[in-house]
């Protein structure tokens, strides 16, 4: 067996807030266009369960990257700070003698833009620096920048940042894989091609837009709770999202999620040529490809809208893991969270034992989920929040056919999703069911002290308030990246490429 055998390449893809439940993969009654990710599951293993750790970008991509919790990386909102010394999946595949490459949104917050990848082929989208730490109030309020009036602007565009991001992270990510072609080495690659569609705001062209000419596009199937079944939780964020006050219109609810449905259209080719052009250099049969997202989006299930709920559109994302020569093609129930791709990937590239040696507790290795059924898997997943929008810490745990929710100083929920899908049954205070809260509930806070916790995160939030506002306009505080390149050496000046002569 070769070193490649032992060590194939890693296409790790990755979408920004594509919830699972628009996807005729997950749901034949969705209506999102998506035929290169259709062929990418048949012939790969579809995770029916897959869920991110935190429904926000910044704390779900540093659990996927650390496979550690948030109350454990202490990336606890969009503001925080990735510490440099949390092992990440990159230090791992580095220390089994991988290059790791990434092209796109890791939203990383800090100094470190890095984290263990040797190379980044473009900035990053967002703010890097402490700008969008929210402190806790003792009562939520609508935010500008995560208001529904942003979908006032849903439907067609010219262009916008996030199609101008996406093409760039698409044109490199191909470009490395052709140079890669041209010059091949001995070390195996980690390619993270990282999307920032279909996030809000709902726009697209219409090459896109205008697929869905014919669709009549549904209004969203579940209702908005009533006052006397709205959770604490819901309450707080239709309030800081402004549901309360600026209500969308069906036109708009339409417009919004024909848009969203466009932009994964949009992702959706983009996967389709990436493949392609791993097949057209050869490089196929030895790249796992991966595909997932950071979390969800409610798409108005609920009268909700974008992420930061534990209901099912909001923290489940869409899995595949695919190597034919490797993996059997399935589909699977077993439950896995975004934070179990880090040993997974480790694993893969022959780095397993040093991700179980230096990695979390809080996750696991799926691998041989892939290569059988797993008798002995935990078949559950953690999520925590401690981001804005919320006035207490809320916890998660999903296990079997079970879904326990709970809120500091609110009553907690339990949902069988298997029996009750749409999660509108809550199971909490029937007896029947005490002896699954109890077990939920330990395995909860097996390794958890929320008071302390709690007072970690807010005390955090409250000192990055600080540095940002003492160091506002200062040269130095300057984290974004700036992507290197020499030009002096691409084309037919660089080394070993050959010429057209």
């Amino acid at each position: 067996m070769s070193k490649r055998d032992n060590q194939p390449n890693i296409l790790f893809i990755q979408a920004d807030q594509m919830a699972s439940f628009v996807l005729p993969l997950y749901n034949p009654q969705a209506q999102a266009l998506i035929p290169n990710l259709t062929a990418l599951a048949k012939d790969g293993v579809l995770f029916n369960n897959a869920y991110c750790n935190s429904p926000i970008c910044c704390p779900s991509r540093a659990c996927m990257f650390t496979g550690a919790l948030s109350s454990e990386n202490e990336v606890w909102g969009n503001g925080s700070e990735f510490a440099s010394d949390m092992p990440t999946m990159m230090h791992f595949l580095k220390s089994a003698g991988y290059r790791n490459i990434v092209s796109g949104k890791t939203h990383f917050i800090g100094a470190d833009q890095l984290h263990g990848f040797d190379k980044r082929l473009t900035t990053d989208i967002y703010p890097s620096d402490f700008g969008w730490t929210i402190n806790w109030k003792p009562h939520v309020e609508e935010r500008a920048g995560t208001s529904v009036k942003k979908l006032e602007v849903s439907g067609l565009c010219k262009t916008n940042n996030q199609i101008l991001y996406d093409s760039e992270v698409q044109f490199r990510a191909l470009e490395f894989l052709r140079y890669e072609s041209l010059e091949p080495k001995d070390d195996p690659f980690m390619l993270h091609v990282s999307f920032t569609q279909p996030h809000e705001a709902y726009q697209s062209v219409p090459k896109f837009w205008d697929l869905y000419e014919n669709v009549d596009i549904k209004m969203p199937s579940q209702p908005e709770d009533t006052e006397a079944e709205m959770h604490a939780v819901t309450r707080w964020l239709k309030v800081h999202h402004g549901i309360d006050k600026h209500p969308p219109s069906r036109e708009t609810i339409i417009a919004s999620r024909r848009a969203y449905y466009a932009m994964i259209t949009q992702i959706d080719e983009y996967v389709g040529e990436l493949t392609d052009e791993l097949k057209h250099l050869d490089l196929y049969d030895d790249t796992i490809i991966i595909f997932t997202s950071d979390h969800g989006d409610m798409m108005g299930e609920r009268g909700m809208w974008f992420k930061r709920t534990f209901y099912d559109a909001s923290v489940k994302v869409p899995m595949i893991v695919h190597n034919p020569k490797r993996y059997a093609a399935k589909k699977t129930d077993a439950i896995i969270s975004l934070a179990d791709l880090c040993p997974t990937i480790a694993d893969m590239g022959g780095a397993g034992a040093v991700a179980k040696q230096r990695g979390s507790r809080s996750s696991e290795s799926f691998k041989s989920l892939l290569e059988g059924p797993a008798s002995t898997w935990k078949n559950q997943a953690a999520m925590e929040y401690f981001g804005p929008g919320i006035e207490e810490p809320w916890l998660c745990v999903r296990k079997d056919n079970f879904k326990y929710v709970y809120t500091r100083n609110h009553e907690p929920l339990l949902f069988n999703v298997k029996d009750d899908p749409t999660e509108v049954n809550n199971l909490y205070c029937n007896t029947q069911y005490a002896e699954i809260v109890k077990e939920l509930h330990q395995i909860m806070f097996a390794d958890l002290d929320l008071e302390a916790t709690t007072e970690r995160a807010v005390k955090s939030k409250q000192t990055r308030l600080f540095i940002h506002e003492s160091l506002k306009g200062s040269e130095g505080y300057h984290w974004d990246y700036q992507p290197n390149f020499d030009a002096t050496k691409q084309y037919v000046r660089g080394p070993n490429l050959p010429s057209s002569n």
